[in-house]
C-alpha cells in the first residue's frame, strides 16, 4: 500500500491518531485532517487522497449528504468507524459503491486489513464503473453512425456497406472521429 494517501475526519482524536501511525507505519501518506462536514469534502478535494477514514460517532445524519457526494463522485475509497450499525447506516453502506465500515473498537491488526480492502473494492468498482462508461459511449457513437449510414443511404442512394465505408473514410482523412462525422450529417440533414 505504498505511496496511497489519506486523510482522517471525525472527533474521536485517540482513534484517529492510531489509524494515522498504523496507516503510516505502512507506507500510506497522511495529507490532513478535518472536524466538520464542509471541510472535508474541501480537504478530499484539495489533497485528492486515494483513501478516506471518517469517524461517524453518532454523527451520520450529520454527514450523510457528505458522504452521499463521496459515494455518488466516487472521490476515493471510505471507511466509516461507526460507535453502531444502525438499520439506517445499513441501508446506506448497502446501496454505497465506495464505503466500508467497521465498528469501534478498532484493533490495529484491523486497521491496515480494512484499509487495504477498501481500495481493492474501490479500484475494482472503479475499474467496472470506466468499462460500462467506455461501453455506453461506443453503443452511442454506433447508433449515431447508424442513423448517419441511413441518411446518406437516403439522400446519396449508396448502399449500407457504401455509406458506412464514405464514413470511415472521410473519418480517416480528416482524422476525427466516425462519431463526430455521423453527427455532422445528421446536422446537415436538419
Amino acid at each position: 500500500m505504498d505511496c496511497i494517501k489519506f486523510v482522517l475526519a471525525g472527533e474521536d482524536n485517540k482513534l484517529l491518531a492510531n489509524f494515522k501511525n498504523t496507516l503510516s507505519s505502512n507506507g500510506m501518506i497522511y495529507t490532513g485532517y478535518a472536524k466538520e462536514p464542509g471541510n472535508i469534502l474541501r480537504l478530499v478535494r484539495t489533497h485528492l487522497p486515494e483513501y478516506i477514514v471518517i469517524d461517524v460517532g453518532k454523527n451520520f445524519t450529520k454527514l450523510r449528504p457528505l458522504l452521499e457526494i463521496i459515494d455518488e463522485e466516487m472521490l476515493a475509497a471510505c471507511t466509516l468507524v461507526l460507535d453502531i450499525k444502525s438499520d439506517e447506516i445499513s441501508d446506506f453502506l448497502r446501496n454505497s459503491r465506495v464505503m466500508t465500515y467497521v465498528t469501534k473498537p478498532v484493533f490495529d491488526e484491523i486497521i491496515n486489513q480494512i484499509a487495504e480492502l477498501s481500495i481493492l473494492n474501490f479500484k475494482r468498482v472503479w475499474e467496472y464503473e470506466q468499462k460500462v462508461k467506455k461501453l455506453n459511449d461506443t453503443l452511442e457513437s454506433r447508433k449515431v453512425i447508424e442513423k448517419a449510414k441511413w441518411i446518406l443511404v437516403q439522400q446519396k442512394g449508396l448502399s449500407e456497406a457504401e455509406a458506412y465505408e464514405l464514413i470511415k473514410k472521410t473519418s480517416r482523412d480528416n482524422r476525427i472521429p466516425m462519431k463526430y462525422i455521423a453527427d455532422a450529417i445528421i446536422l446537415t440533414r436538419s
